[in-house]
């Protein structure tokens, strides 16, 4: 699986010792990765499941196409079948959960039936 790993901070400013960190400028992160099999119905609700355990927005791009967690049918509908290159971007602070469990899914490791 080739994965490439950004980190993006869209908005900077500086923020007082202690202060806290508005969600608007939450961290993001972009990986491109090639799927291992294709994303059907049950995967697509177990990244929805995943992005709403680890409280994280997550798009993924293939192509033309975009879907989010939001939707299981968006997901579904980017027709993503073996070999198929996407981009994911994972939005919140536990991005780095939301990415293992992510990058299981897409690369056909785990039984999403669970």
């Amino acid at each position: 699986m080739k994965l490439a790993y950004k980190n993006l901070k869209h908005k900077t400013s500086r923020v007082a010792e202690g202060a806290e960190i508005p969600a608007t400028q939450t961290k993001e992160v972009s990986f491109i990765m090639v799927a291992k099999g294709v994303i059907g119905f049950r995967e697509s609700a177990h990244i929805v499941k995943t992005a709403n355990d680890t409280d994280c927005a997550i798009s993924i791009a293939s192509g033309k196409k975009f879907g989010t967690s939001k939707s299981i049918l968006s997901l579904v509908n980017l027709g993503i079948t073996n070999g198929k290159s996407l981009v994911l971007n994972i939005k919140g602070e536990r991005k780095e959960e939301a990415f293992r469990e992510l990058s299981k899914i897409i690369g056909g490791e785990t039984d999403s039936n669970s």
